[in-house]
Order: structure tokens, then C-alpha cells, then sequence
């Protein structure tokens, strides 16, 4: 005579539950794609005017070379290495913090710049929490006309 196992029938069942549970989740789910905004840096600052006046920004412009200019004078050159630069915007923004606790910065980088100099900018502005803004090219952006 056979003994039936009663929990083996059990368990069965719930395995076709679970299966079918999980059916229905994966077939429910609506895949959304991304939208994405192609960015396009703008190219060459060399010849183009090192000052913009907006407001309470201040502007941090980043040459292909590596060099940074912080209103308009030159903070660091492309020589000079990264954890320079750091303790350089890390102390002109803590000055900056003080003296304008409202003073947003305004970063400008080219597109073929290193990116390892506007990150190090960024993190000094963010260890100071000062506002930051990039600046980009109205005509290289999706959707928007010159």
C-alpha cells in the first residue's frame, strides 16, 4: 500500500502560484525608453570672452588645455595637478561661501577638455554647497531653435 504525501501535493501547487504570480507581473510591466538630451558642449573658449556677468554667478571656464579661469583670471594652468586645482577652487569657494552665502557658479568647460578638471571643480563647489550651473549651447540641445 502507497502513502500519500499530502505536503508534496501542497507545495506543488504553490510553485504553479508563484509561477503564474510571476507571469503576470513580467507581462503587466510597461518598459518605458529613457528620454535622453544629447549634450553637446561648446567648442573653443580661446577666443571668446572670459567674463559673463550673471548676477550672483560666478564663472568657472575650463580651455581645452586644462587651464581654469575663474572670472575671467586664471586660476590654475593646464600644468598644474589635479589636487592643486582642488585646494585652489576649494579655498576660493569657501571665500566665496562667505562672503556671498547666495553666489551660485556658473561652469563653463570645453567640449574637448579633460573631464577630470571640471569633476575636480564641481566636488570643490559641492564640498562648499554652492549652487552649481552648466553652461551649455541653446543650438546643441534637442528641441530648442538659436
Amino acid at each position: 500500500m502507497r502513502v500519500r504525501n499530502p505536503f508534496a501535493e501542497a507545495t506543488t501547487s504553490l510553485i504553479d502560484i508563484a509561477f503564474i504570480l510571476i507571469l503576470f507581473f513580467a507581462i503587466s510591466l510597461i518598459f518605458t525608453p529613457e528620454t535622453t538630451i544629447p549634450l553637446v558642449l561648446p567648442n573653443d573658449f580661446t577666443g571668446g570672452d572670459k567674463v559673463i556677468e550673471v548676477g550672483d554667478e560666478l564663472l568657472v571656464q575650463i580651455e581645452r588645455e586644462g587651464a581654469v579661469f575663474v572670472g575671467g583670471e586664471l586660476l590654475a594652468p593646464a600644468e598644474a595637478s589635479d589636487s592643486l586645482l582642488f585646494e585652489l577652487c576649494d579655498r576660493l569657494f569657501a571665500d566665496l561661501k562667505i562672503q556671498k552665502p547666495e553666489a551660485r557658479v556658473l561652469l563653463r568647460a570645453d567640449s574637448g577638455a579633460v573631464w577630470d578638471r571640471p569633476i575636480q571643480v564641481m566636488q570643490a563647489v559641492g564640498r562648499n554647497g554652492i549652487g552649481v550651473s552648466i553652461a551649455l549651447n541653446p543650438r546643441n540641445i534637442a528641441g530648442t531653435t538659436p
